[in-house]
């Protein structure tokens, strides 16, 4: 079959796939039922890139412990889905057994002989950071607002989509040739410009304040998640770069045809979604604050 219908099918199996976590509660009309749906999907997801991160591991014979990550993986996606839907204070004293659950890896190294353990560690922690909580967090944004969610995929297509053709048509000073020696200036700039209008018209055009716990957004509000989704989006791929050329490989997975694993399609993601949560969590707290004076 042609690479190009190949890429094409894949990837929109990815977008509906997408679109029907996000809105498959609008389909059930059920919010609970779709919350559930919406976690499964992205656990499925954070199962798979857990996976990617120590395949290619094994590739480069670095030694990681994989049963205790995989379980301690599992064991933070769902710590942090509970607290997404708890009280503040109950969900404080959730996240407080994240330290205890990953402190299990170290404590496992006293039983094995590696000759360097602490690499071990990390490396077996790693896709736990890397990939596990992002996907987490993810759930605090369609908790929100499901548009919100929805935003972030639409704000790192868009960016990706337009730094590519922006870097085509103007490209001429390389970025980060070491890691990623394809992208421009031009390019990135020409992402970042599209996606923040992107933002701006898509999200002030869509959202509705009265879904779910979401509160009324201004326009800055999309500007800024767009700045974000731009510029740490991109420096997300980057690292995924340089995970994939420090252990040798082009792809980090086989599971989507014509473009890669899941690392592959959500790089940029999981490195811009705690940032754009934290962002809306200081915006909230300034605004508890301010409305109290």
């Amino acid at each position: 079959m042609n690479k190009f219908l190949v890429r094409t099918l894949s990837g929109a199996v990815y977008v509906a796939l997408v679109l029907l976590a996000i809105y498959s509660y609008a389909l059930i009309e059920s919010r609970k039922v779709g919350y559930v749906l919406f976690a499964a999907f992205f656990l499925f997801v954070a199962i798979v890139g857990v996976y990617e991160v120590y395949h290619n591991l094994r590739v480069k014979d670095v030694e990681t412990h994989r049963t205790m990550g995989y379980i301690v993986a599992v064991l933070t996606y769902g710590v942090v889905s509970l607290s997404n839907v708890c009280g503040t204070a109950l969900a404080l004293r959730l996240l407080i057994v994240l330290p205890v659950m990953w402190s299990l890896v170290p404590l496992s190294q006293l039983w094995h002989h590696d000759e360097r353990p602490f690499a071990s560690i990390g490396y077996t922690l790693l896709p736990t950071l890397w990939v596990v909580l992002p996907l987490a967090l993810l759930q605090r944004l369609w908790i929100m607002n499901p548009l919100v969610a929805l935003m972030m995929f639409l704000c790192i297509w868009v960016n990706d989509t337009f730094a590519y053709l922006t870097g085509m048509a103007f490209g001429k000073h390389r970025m980060w040739q070491r890691h990623s020696p394809n992208k421009t200036w031009e390019g990135t700039a020409g992402g970042a410009i599209c996606c923040m209008a992107a933002a701006v018209g898509v999200g002030m055009w869509l959202y509705r304040p009265d879904c779910f716990y979401g509160g009324q957004l201004q326009w800055w509000h999309w500007v800024v998640m767009g700045l974000i989704c731009s510029v740490v989006g991109t420096l997300g791929d980057l690292v995924e770069s340089m995970f994939k050329r420090s252990c040798g490989v082009k792809d980090s997975g086989t599971i989507m045809p014509g473009h890669g694993g899941v690392l592959d399609r959500f790089d940029s993601l999981l490195m811009a979604t705690p940032w754009v949560v934290a962002f809306f969590m200081v915006c909230q707290m300034v605004e508890r604050v301010t409305g109290l004076l």
